[in-house]
């Protein structure tokens, strides 16, 4: 191990850096930049940029292994730094760097022209336009990293505009002579050892980067046969280049889409164990240890690319499961039917299976589980093919039809749920009514919805029809039944659950629900049946008795609440899936 500096590391016009396909992109954030920033402010005259772990490669290039973020950071901020003091020279400030160092030593080796320091292939082109020369480009990131390389530059960019010139020039020495140390290996079985003790003894790593110098620790010491070893270990770099390429494209933390794949296939489903530890087991419990992690390392690849699909999809079920926000039940099954090659059409009707199941179990809440039901289907290794799951979902509605222990999401059980005269604030209240709404539409829920479900959250409330507070007065003067009936308590809107009930409830706009509050019932009426509004609202003079002196009384409550119950059972019929 070698204690040196920025300056020295990068050996003035000699030494070229690059980051391998394998490794993690770029993933710095707002935190972490001002934190460098901040850290630059208060330091004196020492600087600490920690250790750094490279494989000497040929050309007199380095292969990042460690340290990728904090080396890509400090490039960025020599960018920013020199292109900040070029624009305060050009103002005839005197600055004393010499600029075409800064460039010699850290962005482009002047002689050759060549890159000084490469990102992941993938961003490479992206950083050489933001970052290497700085153009003012229009192009869109393309990946989350980008987004961080700009990010990055921008809050450089805004610091180094705010600051003197004695200033900038006394953090570019601070960098330049920050103290590092390095560890240069000639081999990946070196790195991947070093990287392996070093980070799995406490430093904070994500659980697949753990596990990915795991697996290479263990390839390298389960054999003797060096071509086999590095034809191995090539495997793993090309699945984890693709595994990154995919992380930057979806927005779902990479350890989560870990855990949705390890509960796909370790056997325990959503009880699985924590996924190194379960995984540390299960490969020492394995004959052919390589063989299972390369497979293992391969399903993990298609876990995140799965989980690519099911984002870029537009089948409205899927859309949905992201809205009722209950993906941990759904990503495990999606993982398992691609692991069975499923077609598209029962890889949708797995979708809408889900998204039946998971509005029932969100209805009814309490503590019944359907994760524990699910687990027979989710640890089946029989499910090797498009007819068996096929089969799967048959008996998984099956046994919610037929079946006590899965009775608690039965259609009884949920018109149970709906019928409650407490309907109000459930969890999918709204999800419930904006489905309706596109019930009422009569358009087999098209995609894209006519009403988004993220519209109506920001721009829908939930309406009481009779209201919460009734008008000053006699509410029967005023539109409205008896609120609270004396002698037949059930009669009464109030006591008689009638006020919360899903028939008193309907989506209305914020803004207009507050102009109608608690107002006589026909003024509210009247406001219903403007024209652009959701189609619960003009119905509702469907359910008044007598048209030219309306009351919005229990009877008429019931009414629409005995639809709304009637459309629950067609909405969410099993027999459709």
């Amino acid at each position: 191990m070698e204690s040196l500096t920025i300056q020295k590391l990068f050996d003035a016009k000699n030494r070229q850096f690059e980051i391998p396909a394998y490794q993690r992109s770029y993933s710095w954030e707002s935190k972490q930049i001002n934190q460098f920033i901040e850290d630059l402010k208060n330091a004196s005259s020492q600087y600490y940029l920690g250790h750094f772990l490279f494989e000497s490669s040929s050309n007199n290039t380095l292969l990042i292994i460690d340290g990728q973020q904090r080396l890509t950071t400090c490039v960025i901020f020599f960018s920013s730094l020199k292109n900040e003091l070029n624009n305060r020279k050009a103002k005839g400030e005197f600055v004393s760097l010499d600029l075409d160092d800064i460039t010699d030593y850290y962005i482009r080796d002047i002689r050759k022209g060549t890159q000084k320091f490469k990102t992941v292939d993938y961003d490479n082109n992206f950083f050489v336009d933001e970052v290497i020369d700085c153009k003012n480009s229009s192009q869109e990131p393309a990946t989350r990293s980008q987004e961080h390389i700009r990010n990055s530059k921008k809050m450089f960019d805004e610091a180094f505009a705010k600051a003197t010139v004695a200033e900038l020039e006394k953090w570019y020495n601070l960098v330049q002579n920050a103290t590092i140390t390095q560890y240069v290996v000639s081999s990946k079985a070196e790195a991947a050892q070093i990287f392996a003790f070093q980070n799995d003894r406490g430093k904070e790593l994500s659980k697949l980067e753990i596990l990915k110098s795991y697996f290479m620790l263990q390839i390298y010491l389960s054999s003797d046969n060096q071509d086999l070893t590095n034809e191995n270990i090539q495997y793993l770099e090309n699945e984890f280049k693709t595994i990154y390429q995919r992380i930057v494209s979806v927005d779902e933390k990479e350890d989560d889409v870990l855990n949705h794949y390890w509960r796909a296939v370790s056997g325990k489903g959503f009880y699985s164990d924590d996924v190194v530890d379960g995984v540390k087991t299960a490969i020492a419990n394995q004959l052919e240890k390589i063989d299972w992690i390369k497979d293992f390392v391969a399903g993990i690849s298609q876990a995140f690319e799965t989980v690519y699909k099911v984002k870029q999809s537009k089948y409205s079920y899927i859309t949905d499961l992201f809205y009722l926000n209950n993906m941990a039940l759904a990503y495990p099954f999606f993982i398992k039917a691609d692991r069975c090659k499923a077609s598209e059409n029962t890889f949708n009707r797995m979708a809408r299976f889900l998204e039946n199941i998971t509005f029932r179990s969100l209805l009814r809440g309490g503590r019944a589980d359907v994760e524990s039901r699910f687990n027979c289907v989710l640890n089946n290794l029989n499910i090797k093919d498009d007819k068996s799951l096929n089969d799967s979902i048959n008996w998984m509605i099956d046994r919610i039809k037929n079946d006590w222990w899965w009775g608690y999401w039965s259609d009884n059980e949920m018109i149970r749920c709906v019928d409650s005269g407490w309907f109000y604030k459930n969890r999918v209240d709204n999800y419930l009514l904006w489905k309706y709404e596109l019930y009422l539409c009569n358009e087999n829920h098209p995609m894209p919805h006519k009403v988004k479900f993220s519209d109506l959250i920001r721009n829908e409330s939930i309406e009481h029809i009779a209201p919460q507070t009734p008008t000053n007065g006699d509410p029967l003067a005023n539109g409205y039944g008896i609120y609270t009936d004396k002698e037949i308590p059930e009669n009464g809107i109030e006591s008689g659950n009638w006020l919360n009930c899903v028939g008193n409830l309907m989506l209305i706009s914020q803004s207009h629900n507050s102009s109608i509050g608690n107002k006589p019932f026909a003024n509210k009426l009247a406001s219903y049946g403007k024209d652009n509004l959701l189609n619960q609202q003009k119905e509702i003079i469907e359910f008044v008795s007598d048209k030219n002196n309306p009351v919005w009384n229990k009877d008429a409550i019931e009414r629409r609440h005995n639809k709304i119950k009637e459309a629950v059972l067609e909405i969410w019929n099993l027999n459709l899936i």
